[in-house]
């Protein structure tokens, strides 16, 4: 009977420490304010980088004289990437495909082949980009698959603007705080959404299976832009 009479004590004692538990829970709760603020930044950076694609193709009856063309027209290429500072250069693709083309007065349909190579080249010094155009087109270059601006380490940069957004997040609750007179207040979540917009110049050079045909060509007056980062972020703020 006795150690009943305890159990039923100590059970007493732990429901009456449950309920002023809840209830100071519960009490806590109701005391804070949340608050959920949308926030935008945007950025510019100056271009550090520039991209574009050189392609070399050849169309022909024989596919060992395409191939062959296309090769040496591309090594002519890269000789002359060679002399630029300050420039990289990679290989992409490499296609073989077969074209049927209808021959003049004439209703056959004869087959062709079609070798392509792409290169990708980057260079920091985007005022000689014009001239990187130009040289590879004089030399066989056949196709220049637009021009892309960026930045050489866009992450830190992202990094840097949401840094910069953040203080101005809290900078608005504290405004907040203020305006609800409360004491203190803590970001519950936070929902960062950030885009790195590069800037794609619309510039091109069509297929032409003229060697050198571009040695007369003038040097491309190219305008890098801005590269703009923009993030979005989503708070909620819980006051007390």
């Amino acid at each position: 009977m006795r150690k009943n009479k305890y159990y039923k004590i100590a059970l007493f004692l732990l429901v009456g420490l449950l309920i002023f538990t809840q209830v100071g829970i519960a009490k806590e709760h109701e005391d804070v304010t949340k608050v959920n603020i949308s926030h935008r930044i945007q950025r510019e950076f100056k271009p550090e980088v520039a991209n574009i694609n050189v392609e070399v193709w050849t169309l022909d009856k024989e596919l060992d004289t395409a191939y062959s063309k296309t090769t040496a027209s591309m090594n002519e290429v890269i000789d002359i990437l060679k002399t630029f500072e300050n420039l990289t250069y990679s290989t992409t693709s490499f296609s073989v495909n077969q074209r049927y083309m209808d021959q003049d007065n004439d209703k056959k349909r004869e087959l062709y082949y079609e070798v392509s190579t792409m290169v990708k080249v980057e260079t920091t010094n985007l005022d000689q980009l014009g001239n990187v155009i130009q040289q590879v087109i004089a030399k066989g270059a056949t196709n220049i698959q637009g021009i892309s601006y960026g930045l050489k380490n866009p992450e830190e940069a992202k990094n840097k603007v949401i840094r910069e957004g953040i203080k101005q997040i809290m900078n608005k609750a504290e405004v907040i705080k203020e305006s609800l007179q409360k004491e203190s207040y803590e970001i519950a979540r936070l929902d960062i959404n950030d885009n790195y917009s590069i800037y794609n110049y619309n510039y091109g050079v069509m297929r032409s299976e003229a060697k050198g045909a571009g040695t007369a060509l003038p040097v491309p007056e190219i305008a890098p832009q801005d590269v703009n980062i923009n993030v979005n972020f989503n708070a909620e703020i819980w006051y007390k």
